[in-house]
């Protein structure tokens, strides 16, 4: 690599890490916070308002996109991630925090986007490969550092610097974004905003995040996830039939929509691995928040390795029989976690293979969708697909979470209920690859 690509790099890693630290980092000072302001349960929201931005930036990334340069667009998320990153630090009162984490939030919302769109501006297959399995990496390896760091933070400083030292990161990001951030294949245009289409988007993502992750009764969730049956086909029949889409149905071919709700699931059973593996390491086998995340770090190693490799790999199978590859290394890794689960070193052992096939799942997801929409809709689409991830990450915080804590009969340790329903999980996928053979391009 020159040295342009280089910085790049080094920039896309810089912002990714910012984004994903957020969550390990902040978490370390919830008891000293929840004294603090004087709240209690309201302590969530630090959490809640930061993952509800991101959901609500996502989308806006492919529109803004279409109309600005990229550069423009990046050095915009980092600023606002910045001023969120101040704001929190300065803040004395919960409310002023809260507010904070917004804005922060809605900047990573923008760069997190950022992750799937510039490599392909910048970087051909099978380069792009490494680049992104760099960039994936970077979340698994904010789970040790996460840690670490906000521990070093609190042992000298006060919370606040949790915040601070977002800044100065910050910043070495933007010069490095101003300074390598120029595509000559990116393309902009004006058009007239879909203020329609955008409305009954966000208005469907509403409706059914209220539907799976409210404490509702039954009948009020079911009733909500049949107004979003709704309000999607409304979506799906305006979109169609205007020239510039909000969201463009006609790139939702089979293979699309398959891939979207493969990168959905997965999100889902990564929280599994990466929130709730720790909490048992932890609770049950009494290591260290460091001890734990050096177990669960080998996710983070096979997937940069496996990424170094991806091209070679896909050489020698069909894009179906990769992705049931995938899908039979974690299930592997389950079957062996389940045989070791008082063992953590053969626990670590265990997570390679859960490793190689995230590697897999969330590498190809994303080249396959960069590789078969049309040019003119790929930011958009990106966007969309970082969205999707996004949503199966905040449900699957939530619902791995449910299932966690669930007594079981025959089930003797949580951590097994994960397992299990990830087995489920993966036998859906299964189906869903099989079945579908015939109309998905191989």
């Amino acid at each position: 690599m020159n040295l342009k690509s280089c910085g790049i790099v080094i920039a896309l890693v810089l912002i990714m890490f910012m984004s994903a630290i957020e969550t390990s980092i902040v978490s370390l000072a919830l008891p000293t916070m929840k004294v603090e302001f004087n709240v209690t349960s309201e302590i969530s929201l630090i959490f809640a308002v930061y993952f509800m931005a991101i959901v609500i930036a996502n989308p806006i990334v492919g529109e803004l996109l279409d109309r600005y340069k990229i550069i423009y667009i990046t050095v915009s998320g980092l600023c606002l991630f910045m001023l969120g990153s101040l704001l929190a630090g300065i803040s004395q009162t919960f409310i002023i925090l809260v507010l904070s984490r917004l804005i922060q939030g809605l900047g990573a919302g923008v760069m997190m986007a950022l992750g799937q769109i510039v490599p392909k501006l910048a970087f051909e297959i099978p380069l792009r490969y490494k680049i992104m399995g760099v960039i994936g990496s970077v979340w698994g390896i904010s789970s040790i550092i996460g840690p670490v760091l906000g521990g070093a933070i609190l042992e000298f400083a006060t919370w606040h610097w949790l915040f601070f030292v977002n800044i100065p990161i910050a910043i070495l990001a933007i010069i490095l974004v101003i300074v390598t951030f120029n595509f000559d294949n990116e393309q902009t245009q004006s058009k007239d905003t879909d203020f329609k289409g955008m409305t009954l988007f966000y208005l469907l993502i509403f409706v059914f995040l209220s539907a799976v992750m409210s404490r509702f009764a039954w009948e009020i969730n079911l009733t909500l996830l049949f107004i979003t049956v709704i309000v999607g086909y409304l979506l799906f029949k305006y979109e169609h039939k205007i020239q510039s889409p909000f969201v463009p149905v006609s790139e939702f071919n089979p293979t699309i929509i398959v891939i979207f709700v493969t990168d959905f699931i997965y999100a889902m059973m990564l929280m599994g691995y990466n929130l709730y593996m720790p909490i048992y390491l932890q609770e049950q086998l009494h290591l260290s928040p460091l001890q734990s995340g050096f177990i669960i770090f080998p996710i983070s190693i096979a997937w940069l390795a496996l990424n170094f490799t991806l091209g070679t790999i896909e050489a020698h199978f069909t894009r179906k029989g990769l992705y049931l590859f995938a899908f039979t290394m974690l299930y592997v890794c389950g079957v062996l976690i389940i045989l070791g689960t008082h063992m953590p070193v053969f626990i670590a052992g265990s997570l390679l293979f859960a490793g190689v096939s995230f590697g897999i799942v969330y590498t190809k997801d994303s080249v396959i969708t960069q590789e078969e929409t049309d040019p003119s809709y790929m930011k958009r689409m990106m966007s969309l697909y970082t969205l999707i991830k996004s949503l199966g990450s905040s449900i699957g915080a939530t619902l791995m979470g449910i299932i966690y804590a669930m007594e079981i009969r025959y089930v003797q340790l949580h951590i097994h209920n994960i397992i299990y329903a990830t087995f489920i999980f993966l036998t859906v996928l299964v189906i869903l690859w099989v079945s579908l053979n015939q109309r998905i391009k191989k």
